[in-house]
């Protein structure tokens, strides 16, 4: 074990008598996911799709008046183009085809721009590349799917002006990986107790993911102070050498 910030590190377990804990925690995360995808499909398409059929309902009534129709037909254009970008938004979260195709750095550039495209809101990037080399294909992805789940609080409920992403190699042997915003902030203790059972699936998964690293999550945070995540791990050992 290393330790590093505060947080002990430990190294990635062996195979061997670690499957069943493995498997239990892949399970869990996707019943999570679930969870969290019925909840948003429910509070945002779902009812953006509901507010379609009314407005075509109230266009037809309008039709004798072609002026009225026209107004409607204006709001419900703008309300389809809403609820398609926010279905794309959900896509993209879902299956970030450039975390495949070209890696992290780049599936957070394409990230940054899903964001100021949907929320309006800037996010300031700052990825050491060797922290990138040294993680695995599995690693880069939880982290990945921790930091998009970060940013996505950040942008929906901290009312931040400033945003930002970093991954850095503080450490030979040490990745750490902080999301922060200057916004209200929030009682971290209470969300951390509360968690689930307010159905704040979002925390419950990002605990999951960061455990299947394996690494360290602590949450820093008080009311009117932002908020700062930092996610602590140990670099995947056969990658060191060459990231020197």
């Amino acid at each position: 074990m290393r330790y590093h910030g505060g947080m002990w590190l430990r190294p990635r377990p062996s195979p061997t008598g670690q499957l069943d804990e493995y498997g239990q925690r892949i399970r869990r995360i996707e019943e999570l996911v679930r969870r969290q995808l019925a909840r948003r499909l429910h509070d945002g398409p779902t009812q953006s799709v509901s507010a379609l059929a009314m407005r075509a309902d109230i266009t037809r009534r309008q039709l004798a008046d072609p002026q009225l129709a026209q107004d409607e037909l204006a709001k419900l254009e703008a309300l389809a183009r809403q609820t398609a970008a926010e279905l794309r938004y959900m896509q993209f979260l879902l299956i970030p085809q450039s975390l495949a195709v070209a890696g992290l750095e780049t599936a957070w550039e394409d990230l940054a721009n899903q964001l100021k495209e949907r929320y309006g809101q800037a996010l300031a990037l700052d990825v050491d590349k060797r922290g990138v080399r040294a993680l695995t294909p599995q690693q880069q992805e939880l982290l990945y799917y921790i930091s998009a789940e970060a940013l996505e609080n950040s942008c929906r409920h901290a009312r931040a002006s400033q945003i930002g992403l970093s991954l850095s190699w503080p450490e030979a042997d040490v990745v750490l990986l902080e999301v922060s915003d200057n916004g209200q902030g929030f009682d971290a203790d209470l969300m951390l107790q509360t968690g689930e059972e307010k159905r704040k699936y979002g925390l419950a998964i990002l605990y999951e993911r960061v455990k299947l690293l394996p690494g360290e999550l602590s949450i820093a945070s008080e009311a009117g102070q932002g908020s700062k995540l930092r996610v602590a791990l140990l670099a995947a050992r056969g990658r060191l050498n060459n990231e020197a």
